[in-house]
């Protein structure tokens, strides 16, 4: 599996990242990390689900988005109408938002560039065209909460709603992960949750049993809608997405010194705990605050002890990580790479093996294109 190597690829460089002291070399590497990826994601082609969705939207607007989106693919294909050259351009400036962010936030970027690779990133980048956009927007508007700039951090995730509507939920943020939450607060909402999560009670299953016969029309029926989408057995407990929200829990509370980023990384814990019951609003509300876990994992390499057993750890949940979601059957069928350089791409051909992919989507309990949480 080409994405299981380049995890792995990342993971060693990481590696060589944390224990060099050859800042000219890893900076190279670094460099070198950032044109591969957008090179090799940039050009990918139909690769994964979302791709029959924004391939047509792109092409001769057949499905139309927010209007900040819309515009933006307006102009890229006003220079060349193209779609992997599409995908090129809006690859190419996810990624150069990244390389400065985690120059930014994190000694060790090469790291930060493996876990977010495994730990969603690759999902997000190759599924969420618009979600990316205003991920990247708000990761860039960070700086304006330290500063207490409201203005310059109001603009970027206004921008960032244009391009997805859940980008709105970044706005409460500057007062939300800017405040010192008392720790007895923290480790009860923690327990409280990982109580929910583990007994796997479903409080929202019982909102979704009462009549809504009193509500405006439109709105009884989105609500019904959901409610079948809903999945009636969802696998929850001790599990791998647990485990790993404990772990970035445990390292956020007890070595991250950014308010903001711990804040964010229980913000995504949070999510989880209390709400993957909802399954599809659960998750993409929750990669929203993904960033949090990426940060989180590779600014705690600086602080602890012992780096080798975190890192063993690291290594253990990014590859458990990619592993899970690239042999999940469906994922098996999307994402089979194949270079749009170097192979000719066959629209009819895709679409076929999309179709026939679906038919795996009730395996993934629910958790629809990105398969975990």
């Amino acid at each position: 599996m080409i994405f299981i190597s380049v995890a792995l690829v990342l993971l060693v460089l990481g590696i060589y990242d944390v224990f060099s002291e050859n800042k000219i070399l890893k900076e190279n590497i670094l460099k070198g990390i950032v044109v591969f990826l957008i090179l090799f994601l940039g050009t990918r082609g139909f690769l994964g689900w979302d791709w029959y969705f924004y391939y047509p939207s792109f092409m001769n607007s057949a499905y139309t988005y927010e209007k900040g989106y819309m515009f933006y693919t307006f102009l890229i294909k006003g220079i060349f109408k193209n779609y992997i050259f599409y995908q090129f351009i809006t690859t190419m400036i996810d990624f150069i938002v990244l390389y400065f962010v985690f120059k930014k936030y994190c000694k060790y970027p090469i790291m930060a560039f493996a876990i977010f690779f495994s730990l969603q990133g690759l999902h997000i980048e190759v599924e969420l065209l618009r979600n990316m956009k205003a991920i990247v927007l708000f990761l860039f508007s960070m700086r304006y909460i330290e500063e207490r700039k409201v203005i310059p951090f109001l603009s970027l995730n206004l921008l960032g709603i244009l391009f997805h509507t859940s980008a709105v939920l970044y706005l409460p943020m500057y007062f939300i992960l800017n405040y010192n939450y008392k720790n007895k607060v923290v480790i009860g909402a923690f327990i409280l949750g990982s109580i929910y999560y583990i007994l796997d009670f479903k409080f929202f299953h019982l909102i979704f049993q009462l009549d809504y016969a009193f509500l405006p029309e439109v709105l009884e029926s989105k609500l019904l809608n959901y409610k079948e989408v809903i999945p009636k057995e969802l696998m929850r407990g001790v599990n791998l997405f647990y485990l790993e929200r404990a772990i970035v829990f445990f390292l956020a509370y007890n070595y991250e010194k950014n308010r903001i980023i711990k804040n964010s990384a229980y913000v995504w814990i949070g999510i989880f705990l209390f709400t993957s019951e909802l399954s599809i609003v659960s998750l993409r509300v929750g990669i929203l605050f993904t960033y949090g876990a990426w940060l989180v994992l590779t600014r705690a390499i600086e602080n602890v002890e012992n780096k080798k057993v975190l890192i063993g750890i690291i290594w253990v949940l990014c590859l458990g990580r990619i592993y899970k979601s690239i042999t999940f059957p469906g994922n098996k069928i999307n994402y089979r790479y194949k270079n749009a350089i170097f192979n000719e791409l066959d629209y009819e051909k895709r679409e076929q093996e999309l179709i026939e992919s679906k038919k795996y989507l009730k395996e993934s309990y629910g958790k629809e294109l990105l398969i975990q949480y």
